[in-house]
Formats: structure tokens, sequence, C-alpha cells
């Protein structure tokens, strides 16, 4: 008797903490945890870093060799999105990404995807203007690599610079 009432408290005590706080365990494919503190996040701080430094080398790092890179509806190489961003620094100065947020998701289906929010910054070296355009990025990872991203971004504002 002492141990059936011993689980009904037990039982009880287990169901009234999973109501109270309203949080149920998704095991469904594309439902995961998410970290703000993973390694993976430091990267890719660390390639926004090298990219606003001017710094290719670096910011390749990130990538596996066969990578797939989307900006907006345009698909790059890691080398051709890479040199793209530099050629910015040609119309642009104090390049910075800031009000970054980085959070890495892993999915229950095995994947891992790193999401990065931003806020992109640079002075118009032609007007003296700042530009500011808010985008979003997600990495998808392959152990410690990168083997597809996509960046979006209004480039609108952004390509006036260009052709100024």
């Amino acid at each position: 008797m002492k141990n059936i009432i011993l689980t009904i408290i037990t039982v009880t005590l287990f169901v009234s903490c999973e109501t109270q706080s309203g949080v149920k365990i998704d095991d469904s494919p594309l439902s995961g945890t998410i970290s703000q503190s993973d390694e993976r996040n430091d990267l890719v701080n660390k390639f926004v870093d090298a990219y606003q430094n001017a710094d290719p080398s670096v910011a390749l790092e990130l990538y596996a060799d066969n990578a797939v890179v989307h900006v907006n509806d345009a698909e790059l190489t890691p080398v051709e999105m890479i040199n793209a961003f530099m050629d910015g620094h040609v119309y642009y100065d104090q390049i910075k990404n800031i009000d970054r947020n980085t959070t890495t998701m892993f999915y229950n289906n095995g994947e891992i995807y790193t999401n990065y929010w931003y806020t992109w910054n640079g002075t118009n070296k032609n007007t003296g203007e700042l530009l500011s355009v808010r985008g979003y990025a997600w990495f998808k990872w392959e152990g410690m690599k990168v083997i597809e991203s996509y960046n979006a971004f209004d480039p609108t504002e952004y390509n006036k610079a260009l052709i100024e």
C-alpha cells in the first residue's frame, strides 16, 4: 500500500510539473534545441568580423570546398560570395554588422543550422551617407564546416553606390 501511495504521489508530481510549465517536448524532425553559446556561433561571428576587416582568407575558412552559397536569388561559390562582399569595401567605408543575434539550431533530424540576424552599416564613399540595411542569414553545417548558406537583404540602396 505504501508503494502504491508513493507511486501515485510521484506520478501526480510529474504530471503537475509538466502541465504547470506548459512545455511539451516536440520530437518531430524539424524541432530540436537551440543554443546561443555553441561554438558555431563564434565561427559565424569570426566570419563576419573578417568580412568587416576585409580579410577574405579568414572568411573562407568557414566553408567546405564544395559549399553552395545563396545571396538573395543568386547561387554562388564561397569564393564568388567573398569576392562580391569584399568589393563592397571599394564603395563603402566603416562596414559593420551591428545588432547581431546568432543562434545555432540542432534539429531532431540531425541537421545543424546557425541563424544570424544583423543590421549592415556602411558609409557611402561618394556621398558620405550612412546606409543601414537589415539582413538575415543561415548556415548549414556538416561537422564544423558550412556546406550551404543563405543571406537575405534588400540590396536596392546598397547597389546605388555601385553605379554612382
